[in-house]
């Protein structure tokens, strides 16, 4: 469903890549709810004492299973903790799991959700039996539910169909990744679709992989044209690129600059002088500025 005000502000850019407090609450919230309604039924069943089949969800196989998958997560969820255990007076402040974490929860609930069918009423015990489950139509309404709430928040995440959860990427970054062409080079082609596909992970780590891995190819084009001596095939592959003398001086000039950034930050090598870097928009920006040069590199040395 769709917010009134959506379209009236505009939809939030999905850049956030933090879990605030509300959205942990907004989660909680929801998975207690198909908890209590038999959503987990299916994987985790609470069986009835007369031996009629199951009428919920086991929680306490439910939270045994959690733990041994997330490891971080504790059930039932926790959404405050003290603030100063050695203080006379307890003070609860707000809590919120790493946002790999939470990421996790989503996609351990996608896997065992299933919608309870309602069978007949057992008087005696006050609930019904669970007649079947609908796996299909569970999992479509808890992705609509978590992607409404990524979109509504702001945050840089999508569940996808086959559980998956992805980095929604800015829409010209998407476009760089798209227009970058194959090569003759297997190796090179290899290099840049590994990339390509890292940066899209939620996991900053793995982001911080591909943008190695793209240096990694751009060291590599520089070798294509002239295996043996890597200055003078670079001269040869910016030669290709443009025959306008500025522009050409405008190439070389990036070019030494995003060597300078790889030599720097800690992404060609591992000295420890270079600079770590931690921050998912700045993985990121740097991600996006050699993209559009190997954009460019590649269409020429095709």
């Amino acid at each position: 469903m769709k917010y009134f005000s959506d379209p009236e502000r505009g939809a939030l850019p999905q850049t956030k890549n933090e879990i605030p407090h509300n959205v942990w609450l907004g989660l909680t919230a929801y998975i207690q709810g198909l908890i209590d309604t038999g959503g987990f039924g299916e994987k985790f069943p609470e069986l009835c004492p007369d031996g009629q089949g199951c009428y919920g969800t086991n929680e306490k196989m439910f939270s045994s299973a959690l733990q041994a998958e997330i490891l971080e997560i504790e059930y039932p969820f926790v959404t405050e903790q003290e603030e100063d255990a050695d203080c006379w007076v307890s003070k609860k402040v707000p809590f919120t799991p790493s946002y790999l974490d939470v990421l996790d929860l989503i996609q351990f609930c996608y896997i065992n959700v299933s919608k309870p069918v309602l069978g007949h009423y057992h008087q005696f015990y006050g609930h019904h039996h669970i007649a079947s489950f609908d796996i299909q139509t569970a999992q479509s309404e808890f992705l609509k539910k978590i992607n409404t709430i990524f979109t509504r928040n702001g945050l840089a995440y999508e569940l996808l169909g086959d559980g998956q959860i992805v980095r929604v990427v800015s829409s010209s970054l998407t476009s760089v990744i798209q227009k970058t062409q194959k090569t003759s080079e297997q190796a090179l082609n290899d290099l840049l679709e590994h990339a390509n596909t890292k940066i899209c992970n939620p996991d900053v780590r793995v982001r911080y992989e591909a943008l190695k891995e793209l240096w990694d190819a751009f060291e590599r084009i520089k070798t294509v044209s002239n295996p043996e001596n890597k200055k003078q095939s670079m001269t040869i592959l910016l030669d290709s690129c443009s025959s306008d003398t500025e522009f050409r001086a405008e190439l070389e000039e990036e070019a030494r600059k995003l060597t300078s950034i790889g030599n720097t930050f800690f992404i060609r090598h591992s000295e420890m002088s270079q600079v770590k870097l931690s921050d998912s928009d700045h993985i990121e920006y740097l991600f996006h500025r050699l993209a559009s040069f190997m954009s460019l590199l590649t269409k020429k040395l095709g």
